[in-house]
């Protein structure tokens, strides 16, 4: 991929950022009466959390997978 901001070619860095579904399951979580630290699981799951891409060089934002 070739970044826009410094015109390298790279392999983007991806990294996983909370996004709307992790905070919707840790509430659902939490009013279901899971409030003791179960609620915090999705924060420990990379396959829930949404994905940020940023270039390795110049560590500008690329682009953001949202899963929800």
């Amino acid at each position: 991929f070739t970044c826009p901001y410094c015109m390298n070619r790279i392999i983007t860095v991806t990294t996983p950022v909370p996004g709307v579904l992790t905070w919707l399951l840790c509430t659902g979580i939490f009013v279901a009466g899971c409030f003791l630290g179960c609620c915090l699981i999705p924060f420990c799951m990379d396959s829930l959390m949404d994905v940020r891409h940023t270039c390795p060089v110049c560590r500008k934002e690329l682009f953001l997978y949202k899963r929800l």
